[in-house]
């Protein structure tokens, strides 16, 4: 159609009509990029709801199941100490101690107190509970 001859309506139409079709594929192909951008960003999301529901319950689960041992653990300990001292006599209550410490039965935070207990201990005093 590139020629000197003046357009006709019928070549106005055409050419509209050629134009609007090409707008139309344009519309077309950016609908098809999004709907796939969209789907990728559903399938992205459907993938991370689970992991992310699992390390909501999984996360809470394990702290307190940790917490729980140890309290269990200290509570294990806080009767080791009691059956240790209920000898009437703080000499043998500190040789029961310290074997508690030296056997790792004791460990940790509390072990390293008592074994400072000991260390500063004077022999004939301490912590005694009178027997059963």
């Amino acid at each position: 159609m590139e020629s000197d001859r003046p357009m006709t309506e019928a070549d106005w139409s055409r050419r509209r009509f050629e134009v609007e079709t090409e707008l139309k594929y344009r519309e077309l192909a950016v609908a098809e990029k999004r709907l796939k951008a969209d789907n990728r960003r559903n399938i992205l999301i459907s993938a991370l709801v689970p992991i992310a529901v699992t390390l909501m319950t999984g996360v809470p689960a394990y702290l307190n199941a940790a917490n729980q041992q140890a309290l269990q653990r200290a509570a294990f300990e806080a009767q080791l100490i009691t059956d240790s001292v209920r000898t009437g006599d703080p000499d043998q209550a500190a040789v029961n101690l310290g074997f508690l410490v030296r056997s790792g039965l004791l460990a940790g935070e509390t072990g390293e107190r008592v074994a400072q207990y000991l260390a500063e201990r004077q022999p004939g005093t301490g912590r005694m509970l009178p027997p059963r």
